[in-house]
């Protein structure tokens, strides 16, 4: 993918997620995802528009991936926020049904 259309895909996302169209984002997201895989950028994006769409679960996968292919002394304070946010979630939504 090059560059100029990699940034304007992620900056689109970044503003339908600012914009609370977490729907929007997940698909621009997914679509950059399936051309680089192992982005950690995607992958904490994913993370944050899954929650942001009520997808628990997804959430949790896409910060288990953003940590596996996180560099060493790559700050993951964000991530695990998310993460952690993502687990509560999941335990509510468990606990209604």
């Amino acid at each position: 993918m090059n560059k100029p259309l990699k940034q304007w895909l992620l900056a689109q996302a970044s503003y339908y997620m600012e914009y609370l169209q977490p729907r929007k984002s997940i698909a621009l997201l997914e679509a950059v995802r399936r051309l680089e895989p192992e982005n950690t950028d995607v992958h904490r994006m994913l993370s944050y528009a899954y929650l942001q769409a009520e997808r628990p679960e997804d959430s949790i996968r896409a910060a288990d991936t953003f940590l596996q292919y996180a560099k060493p002394g790559v700050d993951t304070r964000a991530i695990k926020w998310i993460k952690g946010r993502a687990l509560l979630k999941k335990r509510k939504k468990a606990a209604v049904k």
